[in-house]
């Protein structure tokens, strides 16, 4: 029964690959250095952080809910594993602590989300706010500098010429791929977020849903920290401060829903929207514009997604209503 809230591929996912493709083919013929092999590594290591992360929000936002803590929840837990670094300890207590650091702060917005029904932008929004102080506490206004993990050799290392990051983000996005479509679990997420009084009548306990899906959020969250530890080797008061709305704009470009939509959205669509976002930035970079209107830019897609999304939701209810009539 459940197979039925698996999407198939929409028009948006289709929209996002050829905007993806123009956009490679334009700055390609613009500048002759954006297609060049050490271009494009760059390209991956700069927002390895930000196509991870949207893997999470995927999930929270297919549910219609958003997380705009996940920056300064990822600044909270690369400043943890940046001092325990310092310390010498064990690299495996470190990544475990990690983890379950980011497990517990996506339970913190789980349970005030879906216990205590406190809207998820106000709950992540006062959330990060509680985080970002944490992270000026923890680091006085000053750099974490000189850290150096064990498996920041991942971060630079290369397979047949191709980098073990961008493998390592290919392998987990298909391990979500497959959680998501193919699982009993990422089918009660599209359940839940196409009609959640339906999943709760076909016997899905949509609040352990949501709960789960903040967690696992968070939990990816600290993955991206441990990523971002071993490609900058230090921490900064700004982390994470432009996470949230790249990530929000990856996942509504890749075709999920601004407010959700069980009907449709998958990572895959949330890839070629990391992708779209990357290759601007970079392209922007190149072209010597100001780096100040990047944001301006991905404000304008989000408002374009929604734009879009909006229209074709009115075409297709009036198509119903014609039929109707």
């Amino acid at each position: 029964m459940l197979k039925k809230y698996i999407p198939k591929p929409g028009r948006r996912e289709y929209v996002t690959f050829i905007l993806l493709v123009l956009e490679i083919i334009i700055f390609g013929m613009v500048t002759p250095n954006f297609l060049t092999v050490d271009n494009l590594i760059r390209v991956v290591q700069n927002n390895a952080e930000i196509a991870i992360v949207s893997i999470g929000m995927t999930i929270v936002m297919l549910l219609g809910g958003i997380d705009l803590s996940v920056g300064a929840v990822m600044g909270v837990i690369a400043i943890v594993i940046g001092y325990m670094l310092k310390a010498g300890i064990n690299i495996f207590i470190i990544v475990a602590t990690a983890i379950g650091i980011g497990v517990a702060l996506g339970l913190v917005n789980g349970l005030l989300v879906a216990k205590f029904n406190i809207p998820d932008m106000i709950v992540t929004l006062a959330t990060m706010n509680i985080w970002k102080a944490v992270i000026f506490g923890l680091l006085g206004g000053k750099w974490l500098t000189g850290l150096n993990p064990g498996y920041a050799v991942v971060t630079r290392a290369k397979i047949l010429g191709m980098p073990v990051l961008l493998l390592l983000i290919i392998a987990v996005y298909a391990l979500f791929y497959y959680f998501l479509m193919y699982r009993r679990f990422g089918r009660y997420i599209y359940a839940t977020g196409c009609n959640i009084q339906s999943a709760n009548l076909s016997g899905i306990n949509v609040n352990r849903v949501k709960m789960l899906s903040y967690c696992i959020s968070g939990g990816i969250v600290a993955f991206a920290a441990m990523l971002y530890i071993a490609r900058m080797g230090s921490v900064e008061m700004t982390i994470g401060s432009d996470l949230p709305i790249a990530c929000i704009a990856a996942v509504t470009l890749g075709g999920t829903g601004a407010k959700g939509n069980g009907k449709r959205g998958s990572v895959i669509g949330t890839l070629a929207g990391v992708l779209f976002i990357a290759f601007l930035k970079n392209g922007i970079v190149i072209l010597g514009i100001p780096s100040l209107l990047e944001n301006c830019f991905i404000g304008l897609l989000i408002v374009m997604s929604v734009l879009f999304d909006a229209v074709t939701a009115n075409r297709k209810f009036g198509k119903k209503r014609e039929v109707s009539v």
